[in-house]
């Protein structure tokens, strides 16, 4: 199994940041370049990393202060996660 996502998962573009410019006189200066990732790949590269396997959770948590109010902290303790595990 790998770890690695790899130098060639790299993916680069190009953003206009003076898009009210004349469109027949932009230069290199009215572009910003970015760099990105697929980020499907990365939580799959995250999900399998042995460091995080014992803090994988799946099942939804109902967390409550002292008051029994309901604490909303993480992604599991949300309704949306309630409701999509019981369906």
């Amino acid at each position: 199994m790998s770890y690695a996502i790899g130098i060639d998962s790299w993916k680069w573009g190009n953003l206009c940041s003076n898009c009210f410019a004349d469109p027949n006189n932009l230069g290199v200066d009215d572009y910003t370049h970015f760099f990105y990732r697929n980020p499907v790949e990365c939580m799959e590269l995250i999900i399998q990393q042995p460091a995080f396997w014992e803090r994988r959770l799946y099942a939804p948590a109902k967390e409550f202060n002292e008051a029994g109010e309901h604490i909303y902290s993480e992604v599991e303790s949300s309704d949306w996660w309630w409701n999509e595990q019981v369906r």
